[in-house]
């Protein structure tokens, strides 16, 4: 279902990289919603995690950064509108475990 919503968004928004669709999905899915969560659960450097969220918040008002580590960098977030979910007619409910 994640990749699904992350296709779906990257449709309607084409200027979002892959890795700022997820960001941005697993964000509103609450499935991670700091940078060294995100970048464990998907396998990513961290790094790579922190430039693309970096690019993301400075090119909208998709996320609002909530918290920053100065020591590791850790960057919490949260989705600050409707437009990281595409249309949600056809999904069914969040659950947790999925």
């Amino acid at each position: 279902m994640f990749l699904h919503l992350v296709e779906r968004l990257m449709a309607t928004q084409p200027e979002l990289t892959p890795v700022q669709a997820g960001i941005l999905v697993a964000a509103r899915e609450d499935i991670a919603r700091d940078s060294r969560t995100f970048a464990r659960l998907f396998g990513m450097a961290h790094a790579i995690v922190l430039r693309e969220l970096n690019a993301l918040v400075q090119s909208g008002d998709q996320l609002t950064v909530t918290k920053r580590d100065a020591r590791t960098l850790r960057t919490h977030y949260l989705p600050t509108t409707d437009r990281a979910s595409p249309d949600n007619a056809d999904r069914p409910p969040h659950s947790p475990a999925g």
